[in-house]
């Protein structure tokens, strides 16, 4: 795989949550933690894996040949069937995060150290393992012509925040922990910069950064660090979208949406195509996961996620993915 104008990496994380080492050092720490840990943020859900990746990795080769290289970010595990090739590389958490934050489990904490992955290009494609490209796509879908992250965004359907409200948001239990660090990403850029942005989401897809802005924006915002430490998602974390905004506000990175996927949506795409960039759904049982197959033949998205996969609806989504991705990847033992 060669880039065509400029070196485009991709990184993935990856863990296995059925490792009998990985799930005794999970279990040690979890009795550690203060104070107790809701199962959203620590339940099986969150590690448990069901061969998704095999599938990111082979919709990579197939869909972006201009890859320059893979990094897959893992804690001491290797996936089985993963044999060595030159062009994919297997990198420790213990190689570039700080030693006095290990062991983490937090996708969270691992996100603020990316750009201290050995060998990593200067542009760089992220995302998590239950994540595709879904058709054949080029540099330009992820970088401008100049070099610039294009940011993949969502407007969801409540209305914009505002300062009023932010608080009331945050101490609301019915409001999910991961929308509460959404909210303290869009307070925390209020604050630093002195005037209120739209409340716009990520897409829930691949997102590309270059090592430089990302970089400048942990040095902007050493909350951070600070914030996203614990071993543990705890529900108190900054969420990423803070990089969101600032390369969209501040570096003037060009801004894509995501389409809602509605019933006036499905009726546009049988008259005119409707460009849209990421499909995603809570997959946590067999009835979303049909929406999703669904929602992908109607739209042809870029990419797709079947985020949360379970026992339940796993063997479903998996089955499709077999038919989408039947070609093994070179690097997949025989």
């Amino acid at each position: 795989m060669a880039s065509e104008k400029f070196p485009i990496d991709f990184v993935f994380l990856w863990c296995s949550g059925s490792d009998p080492k990985f799930a005794r050092q999970k279990n040690t720490w979890m009795r550690q933690s203060t104070p107790a840990l809701i199962d959203d943020n620590i339940g099986d859900i969150r590690y448990i894996q069901h061969d998704e990746l095999r599938f990111a990795l082979r919709s990579v080769y197939r869909y972006a040949p201009w890859a320059r290289h893979i990094f897959l970010v893992t804690n001491h595990q290797r996936p089985s069937w993963l044999a060595d090739y030159p062009t994919i590389s297997i990198v420790d958490h213990t190689e570039f995060i700080p030693a006095n934050i290990l062991p983490t489990f937090s996708s969270i904490g691992i996100e603020m150290y990316l750009d201290r992955i050995p060998g990593l290009s200067e542009h760089f494609i992220y995302a998590n393992d239950d994540t595709m490209l879904n058709r054949s796509l080029e540099q330009r879908d992820f970088f401008s012509e100049e070099g610039k992250p294009m940011v993949w965004m969502y407007k969801p359907s409540r209305k914009s925040f505002t300062p009023k409200n932010g608080g009331d948001i945050l101490s609301n239990h019915v409001i999910t922990d991961w929308e509460q660090t959404l909210v303290r990403a869009w307070e925390l850029y209020r604050e630093k910069n002195g005037y209120s942005i739209p409340f716009y989401t990520p897409a829930h897809s691949f997102d590309a950064y270059t090592k430089t802005l990302f970089r400048k924006i942990l040095q902007k915002y050493p909350e951070l660090y600070v914030c996203n430490a614990a071993p543990f998602r705890t529900g108190n974390e900054i969420s990423r979208v803070l990089f969101s905004y600032e390369m969209i506000n501040t570096f003037g990175c060009p801004c894509v949406f995501r389409p809602k996927i509605t019933l006036w949506a499905m009726l546009k795409e049988l008259f005119a195509s409707v460009e849209m960039v990421a499909v995603s759904r809570n997959a946590a049982n067999k009835k979303e996961v049909k929406k999703v197959i669904r929602d992908i033949r109607i739209f042809n998205p870029k990419t797709v996620c079947f985020n949360n996969l379970t026992d339940n609806s796993a063997d479903e989504a998996i089955a499709y993915l077999k038919r989408r991705f039947p070609v093994p990847a070179p690097w997949e033992k025989l």
